[in-house]
């Protein structure tokens, strides 16, 4: 995904999931030709015409977007490749890359991503009851800034300890065995 803009990233990663993830790895040629599809528009200029496509803001064009997702999902499940499997390939990739150059950087900033959201979380809960006063003075734009601040920090903490403690793609068969083991007599 790297030829399209930042919105364009988060309006197909928003709205055709599966395909964000894919557009990164192995299957990008595959995903850009389902999105190009999809738009109508030439599969050698995708990204720019994409990205372009999504600019416009017309409703339209999250609905084709929505469709690719479906196609590009069917088109997975035709070839025998499983979604989850794209994302674990993907979080294995990152893994092996740390192995192999043996950077500290990312376990740095996982750290500081985790220790960051637990701060701003214990200074937010300490304000609100030390100071609730004041704290009521915040203006709704302050509050919108610090909830945003919040939200960012607790997804990304999500996303490191995902990476270093794993995905939900255990969790996701685990909970399907147990429903096969429900229906047994």
């Amino acid at each position: 995904m790297s030829g399209f803009t930042d919105k364009a990233k988060a309006v197909i990663a928003a709205v055709a999931p599966t395909i964000g993830t894919a557009l990164g790895g192995p299957f990008g040629a595959l995903a850009g030709a389902v999105l190009a599809k999809a738009l109508g528009v030439d599969t050698k200029d995708a990204e720019s015409a994409v990205t372009a496509a999504i600019a416009t803001g017309d409703p339209e064009v999250l609905l084709k977007l929505k469709t690719a997702e479906q196609d590009f999902i069917i088109k997975l499940e035709e070839l025998g490749i499983q979604r989850d499997k794209l994302a674990f390939d993907d979080l294995a990739n990152a893994r092996a890359r740390e192995v192999s150059l043996r950077d500290s950087t990312p376990k740095q900033l996982a750290w500081m991503i985790i220790g960051g959201f637990l701060v701003v979380s214990a200074a937010q809960l300490i304000a609100m009851i030390g100071w609730a006063e004041q704290v009521n003075k915040i203006p709704s734009q302050g509050w919108l800034l610090i909830g945003n601040i919040s939200g960012y920090l607790a997804n990304e903490a999500k996303q490191a300890a995902a990476y270093y403690f794993g995905s939900t793609i255990g969790s996701k068969e685990k909970d399907r065995d147990i429903a096969a083991i429900a229906k047994m007599p």
